[in-house]
């Protein structure tokens, strides 16, 4: 059981990191990418995390079918045969302070997995935490703000991005979302759920803020 946790796992990994590789380009995104490479082609500390079902599994389900990008599809289906071996957690506190106001529509509707963590990770590192963020549809993610620099990799379409005060963006599937330390951001969601992968390579501990529009 822990054997085929750890394998499917590293796959999952490095069909992120061989997206990655053909499709960053910002020189903050290269040193995040450069940090996930060496982790992953390491023999860093594996830790076996109880699997469960995920909470949001009708909604992770049609995020998946709906993935036909073919340079996706490696992600895809290395998702599709781990899902059932990894760890699947709702933020009710993990990430905001229960003083924040994020709202109960994104407490209700958000779901992640980390497969490289300090904590909760099937890999573990000090301080870089990656892994998969959902969303359910018709969620607005209000506009908050982290210490830590943050990477995405949108696998759904539809989902729209507001960063500081500017207008909102609508970013496509494959998109790579680079947000740098503190910077202001906010998602809509569509009728379809949001997945994306997520990471935070520094001060990935530090709580988010919620900032008031």
């Amino acid at each position: 059981m822990k054997n085929l946790q750890k394998s499917l796992v590293k796959n999952l990994l490095w069909e992120i990191v061989k997206f990655l590789e053909f499709n960053i380009e910002g020189r903050p995104e290269r040193e995040i990418l450069a940090m996930l490479s060496l982790v992953v082609s390491g023999n860093c500390q594996y830790s076996y995390q109880i699997p469960n079902k995920p909470p949001k599994e009708e909604s992770l389900l049609t995020a998946l079918n709906q993935i036909n990008n073919d340079k996706l599809i490696p992600i895809k289906n290395s998702l599709l045969s781990a899902i059932n071996q990894l760890k699947w957690n709702i933020d009710d506190g993990l990430f905001y302070e229960t003083s924040s106001e994020i709202g109960r529509s994104y407490l209700n509707g958000n779901m992640h997995t980390e497969l490289i963590g300090p904590k909760n990770g099937v890999f573990k590192h000090d301080d870089l935490r990656l892994g998969f963020f959902l969303l359910e549809p018709k969620i607005f993610y209000k506009d908050h703000k982290h210490e830590a620099p943050e990477l995405y990799l949108s696998l759904s379409n539809g989902t729209s991005w507001r960063f500081e005060t500017m207008k909102w963006v609508n970013k496509k599937a494959g998109s790579i979302i680079y947000n740098k330390p503190f910077r202001v951001h906010a998602m809509k969601v569509s009728s379809q759920p949001f997945l994306a992968v997520w990471c935070w390579p520094h001060n990935s501990l530090k709580k988010c803020i919620v900032v008031h529009r």
